[in-house]
């Protein structure tokens, strides 16, 4: 018994496994698989991808790289820091990869997993007014994902829903707007409408009063009509008067 459990402690030290971290990266892009120099000299190193598949191998000492033929042009290696760059970024780049390092007496063993996205579009954002009453029923929609909501006059309910695979959708209030946001690890997008709308949909509840503007614009042309009118009689008044004068100057000659 003695001997196994020596046995256990001895292959435990051999291999040092820092766990995984995630990364995200977008279509098309590019993402770097960041290492920290493991301390201590090494001879070998290997990236490997889903536990099996060989993206590199590198010898330190013969400085010699030899790189898988699925991924040239597509991968840059960093001989100091011994970082891995994937470059054009498609969807099946999803998955785990590792770093194994080979030290002397031991091999440290270092995961990334990566989670490829394509960028998120705008998201559909409609209302429908209840013909009965101020209650708006609001739609937002956005790649396989869709929120249901119900504003009365400008008092709206917020909502959120997230896929298993990371993306996002919201319906939120935010200042005098409603947001339709729609993300994932790497973009988000979002569509707005005014709560203003709402009150003009619901006179009954909260009517809005013209803008001063317009009373100014009434009192205007109040003045206008008024001066105009003035102007028109003191003009028939002038020629009344001259008519007269002319017709006692015949009555006089």
């Amino acid at each position: 018994m003695e001997t196994k459990l020596q046995l256990i402690f001895t292959l435990s030290t051999l291999i040092s496994i820092t766990g995984s971290s995630d990364v995200f990266g977008a279509v098309g892009e590019s993402v770097q698989l960041e290492m920290q120099n493991p301390g201590a000299e090494f001879k070998t190193l290997s990236w490997i991808f889903n536990g099996s598949k060989n993206v590199l191998y590198y010898n330190k000492k013969n400085n010699d790289i030899d790189l898988s033929p699925n991924y040239r042009d597509r991968v840059e290696f960093d001989k100091e820091t011994y970082s891995l760059t994937l470059k054009n970024l498609q969807k099946n780049d999803s998955g785990l990869y590792e770093v194994i390092i080979f030290l002397r007496f031991s091999r440290y063993i270092k995961g990334f997993t990566l989670s490829v996205f394509d960028p998120v579009k705008s998201p559909l954002l409609t209302f429908q007014q209840n013909p009965d009453s101020c209650n708006v029923t609001l739609t937002c929609r956005g790649h396989d994902l869709s929120i249901g909501s119900s504003c009365y006059n400008t008092t709206c309910e917020e909502k959120e829903v997230t896929s298993p695979g990371g993306v996002a959708l919201s319906l939120s209030v935010l200042d005098s707007s409603i947001v339709c946001n729609h993300s994932n690890p790497i973009s988000w997008k979002k569509t707005t409408v005014e709560l203003e709308i709402f009150r003009y949909l619901c006179p009954s509840e909260d009517a809005v009063s013209p803008p001063a503007g317009e009373s100014a614009g009434v009192s205007v042309c109040l003045v206008k009509t008024g001066l105009y009118s003035i102007t028109l009689i003191i003009l028939l008044s002038a020629v009344i008067t001259v008519h007269l004068r002319e017709r006692c100057n015949k009555s006089s000659n």
